[in-house]
């Protein structure tokens, strides 16, 4: 005879059957928030700053700055923008040409960073700087810039198919490490890339290698990818991809490469530089929607953005570009770009490109702190 209990079984074996046969999750629609209910302030940290990471084991930045010379250098300093070292000047293992888009080891001894190679002429500096990454490898160096490891080289061959590798970062527990690479030009705006995981190593003897590498290739056509970091328990990870056409935010499961669309924007809406929270259940990402997007001749505005884990409740972080709001930056051009957030998850500092991309100044601006309100 059935019994009540029994009937419960039942049924809910029956609801689960049906949910894993229905269709996709639709996008879940943007909403947007009244200004100055979001964060609680923005201070700068220093008007000569480029790419950065904020350690949280030692609660210190690494931040890239164009140098005098041209190119850019790894630099550290305190989260009041106190304290600001050079590692890379002159630094006798390194190229010294490009360096920078640093992402610290959870440890706090280490940084991952790109280096463009020494061979390659003047004409295709600008193509690669940190931010823009061709004929760049990765290389490791310890946190007082002392020793310097290279770890990954790309072909050196210098051409528009180019190689080239963007934005490493470590696993939180240190033993990965996901970026994005260059594999050839394939006629596309940036290129086609792939995305690339690997088991990374260290010891006192042999320094930092990596092991078993992982390619990925979200929708399986010709892309652009931009890796961004882990989810805290890491078994995703964020990552901006033109699979679906437009620049959008996507989340990938590491063990099977299973993704995700978490942004629902038209082709001429530029959404980048995504990074989950701490605490892994919000993400803040960088996007131009509702502001200026203009691809010839190129032209954008971008502003910081939050939303849940799963894409929803969508809301506006800031204002930069309101000339009758108090953020607003009175400057000709001005793109909320790469960021990283504090270690207790209250704040993020961020950089703000002030320089076209066809400058020599490419990848540069200030640097900010937003505070999240309590």
């Amino acid at each position: 005879m059935i019994n009540r209990y029994m009937i419960r079984i039942l049924l809910f074996l029956l609801l689960v059957m049906i949910s894993c046969s229905a269709a996709p999750e639709p996008p879940v629609p943007d909403i947007n928030v009244p200004s100055g209910k979001n964060i609680s302030g923005i201070r700068v940290l220093t008007n000569d700053g480029g790419h950065l990471a904020w350690s949280k084991k030692l609660n210190k930045i690494a931040f890239d700055r164009l140098g005098n010379d041209g190119y850019f250098d790894l630099w550290t300093m305190n989260p009041d923008g106190t304290g600001q070292k050079n590692l890379t000047d002159n630094h006798p293992r390194l190229p010294n040409k490009h360096i920078g888009q640093p992402a610290w080891h959870p440890s706090g001894h280490l940084i991952v960073i790109q280096a463009q190679k020494a061979h390659v002429p003047g004409y295709a500096d600008t193509k690669c700087t940190p931010g823009a990454g061709a004929l760049n490898d990765i290389w490791i160096i310890t946190a007082d810039g002392i020793r310097a490891w290279k770890i990954h080289a790309v072909s050196d061959k210098v051409s528009k198919d180019a190689e080239g590798v963007l934005h490493p970062h470590f696993s939180h527990d240190g033993s990965l490490l996901f970026w994005s690479q260059r594999v050839r030009s394939n006629g596309r705006p940036f290129g086609e890339w792939i995305l690339r995981i690997a088991d990374f190593n260290f010891d006192l003897l042999r320094g930092p290698r990596l092991g078993k590498i992982r390619d990925y290739n979200p929708g399986g056509g010709s892309s652009f990818f931009e890796s961004h970091n882990f989810s805290p328990d890491d078994h995703h990870v964020l990552f901006t991809g033109t699979q679906d056409g437009p620049l959008e935010i996507y989340e990938m499961k590491v063990k099977t490469g299973e993704s995700r669309r978490l942004t629902y924007h038209s082709q001429l809406t530029w959404d980048e530089h995504a990074h989950y929270s701490p605490d892994g259940q919000q993400i803040v990402w960088m996007s131009s929607k509702d502001l200026r997007f203009e691809i010839k001749p190129f032209y954008l505005q971008t502003d910081f953005w939050k939303m849940n884990r799963n894409g929803g409740h969508k809301r506006r972080l800031t204002w930069f570009h309101a000339s009758n709001h108090p953020h607003f930056l009175d400057r000709e051009f001005a793109v909320a770009a790469d960021f990283d957030w504090s270690p207790n998850g209250k704040r993020i500092a961020a950089l703000i490109l002030t320089n076209r991309p066809e400058t020599r100044k490419r990848g540069s601006g200030i640097i900010v702190l937003i505070d999240f309100p309590i």
